[in-house]
C-alpha cells in the first residue's frame, strides 16, 4: 500500500502541476476557497483539539480520563481504558485528529496494532463544528445528520468482543508519576506534530480540489461533479451539494461525512506512516460506514415524509 500511495501521490502532484499552468486564474480562485475553509472552519475547530489532546497524552493526563470513562465504555464496547478514551474523544475532535491521537497512543505503547486497527474502523467522525456550524443548517436537521453519521459506528462498536482489564486507581496514579513531565518538551512536540498534520490537510485539500475542478471540464452534469467532489474532499462536497434541493442531498452528506473522502484517507495514511496497519481494512470500514449512514438517512427521511 505504501508504494501505491507513493505513486498515486506522485501522479497527483504531476497532474496538478501541469493542470495549474493552463488554469492559473482558476487555481488561484480554488486556493482562496480552500484556504478560507481551512482557516475559518478547520483551523479553529481542529488545531486546539490536536494540541491539547497531544499534550495530555504526552503528560500522561489522559490516564485520569481513562479511569473515569472506562466504567461506561469498557463494559458496553469491550474496549480497554485507553481505547475508551480515544473513542470518546473521536466524537468531538474529528478526523484526521483521531488518527493522530491513535498514532501517538500507539507510539507510547498505550494500544497495540490490533486495537489501533479496530479504532480506525469505528472512531472516525467529522468534527461537531463542521456539522452544526459550517453546514449552516437548522439545529434539528444538523442533529438528524449527525445521528445518521454516528449510529453505524456505535452499532459496529457494540459487536466487538475482546477481553479487557479495567485500570485501577493505583495504576492510574503510578502511570502519571512514571511519565516525563517536561512541559516545554511536551508542548513543543504537540505543536510541531499538530502543525505537521495541518500541512497534510491543507495540501491534500488543495490537490483534490484541483482534481475535482479538472473533472468538471469533461463531465458537464454539475450534480454528478458535486458528488465526485464530495467523494474526493468531503467538506467542499458537502457544502456544495446543499445548493440542490434533492431527496439525496442529506443522505449524500451523511455518506461524505462517514466515508470521509479520499483526501482524508490519504491524510490518515500519511499520518500513520511507519505503523503496520492495513489500509485496505481501513478503506473497507470507511466505505461500509458511508453506505450504512447513507441508507439510514435515506430510509428515515422517506419515513418522516410519509408520516408527517
Amino acid at each position: 500500500m505504501k508504494k501505491t500511495n507513493y505513486y498515486f501521490t506522485l501522479f497527483l502532484v504531476l497532474f496538478t502541476t501541469i493542470f495549474s499552468f493552463f488554469n492559473m486564474f482558476r487555481i488561484v480562485s480554488i486556493s482562496k476557497d480552500v484556504i478560507s475553509i481551512v482557516f475559518n472552519n478547520l483551523l479553529p475547530s481542529l488545531l486546539p483539539f490536536m494540541i491539547l489532546i497531544s499534550l495530555c497524552l504526552s503528560l500522561g493526563l489522559t490516564m485520569l480520563f481513562n479511569y473515569v470513562i472506562q466504567w461506561i465504555f469498557a463494559p458496553i464496547f469491550h474496549l480497554t481504558p485507553h481505547m475508551s478514551t480515544i473513542y470518546f474523544l473521536s466524537f468531538f475532535c474529528g478526523y484526521p485528529t483521531n488518527a493522530k491521537i491513535m498514532k501517538e497512543a500507539y507510539e507510547l505503547h498505550y494500544i497495540n496494532i490490533e486495537q489501533l486497527q479496530h479504532l480506525l474502523s469505528i472512531a472516525s467522525f467529522s468534527s461537531l463544528s463542521f456539522i452544526f456550524v459550517s453546514l449552516k443548517l437548522d439545529f434539528h436537521t444538523a442533529l438528524f445528520i449527525y445521528l445518521c453519521h454516528i449510529i453505524p459506528s456505535l452499532i459496529k462498536a457494540l459487536f466487538y468482543f475482546k477481553d479487557y482489564q479495567l485500570q485501577t486507581f493505583s495504576q492510574t496514579m503510578q502511570s502519571i508519576k512514571d511519565v516525563d513531565h517536561s512541559f516545554i518538551k511536551a508542548i513543543k512536540k504537540s505543536m510541531t506534530s499538530s502543525l505537521y498534520a495541518f500541512i497534510f490537510i491543507l495540501g491534500y485539500m488543495l490537490v483534490f480540489q484541483f482534481v475535482g475542478y479538472s473533472l468538471g471540464l469533461f463531465i458537464k452534469n454539475p450534480f454528478i461533479i458535486t458528488i465526485i467532489q464530495g467523494l474526493l474532499e468531503f467538506s467542499s462536497g458537502s457544502l456544495r451539494i446543499l445548493q440542490y434541493h434533492h431527496i439525496l442531498t442529506y443522505p449524500l452528506i451523511c455518506f461524505f461525512l462517514s466515508f470521509s473522502g479520499i483526501s482524508v484517507l490519504m491524510q490518515v495514511d500519511n499520518l500513520l506512516e511507519g505503523i503496520p496497519y492495513s489500509f485496505k481494512k481501513y478503506f473497507i470500514a470507511r466505505l461500509f460506514h458511508g453506505i450504512v449512514s447513507f441508507s439510514l438517512c435515506f430510509i428515515l427521511q422517506i419515513l418522516t415524509n410519509i408520516l408527517f
